[in-house]
């Protein structure tokens, strides 16, 4: 997984003025800060991923409609 690092330029930066504060890979980062173009602030952390809830049972009110519907048969 690639890690992000939110950075702060040190000058004209891809179109961003100097100050900007963008995200960019850890490989680009640490390349344009070794030459002194920005400065890293922080690494971003991944969103935590959702846990799924537990399968739903049916309700009992179509449970009746498919016991009715049997019998009907």
């Amino acid at each position: 997984m690639v890690t992000k690092y939110k950075v702060k330029t040190k000058a004209v930066f891809n179109g961003q003025p100097v100050g900007s504060i963008v995200e960019l890979d850890e490989k680009t980062a640490k390349r344009y800060e070794a030459l002194k173009y920005l400065e890293i602030i922080e690494e971003v952390k991944p969103k935590a991923k959702k846990s799924t809830s537990a399968t739903k049972k049916p309700s009992q009110k179509t449970s009746a409609k498919k016991e009715t519907k049997k019998d009907e048969d």
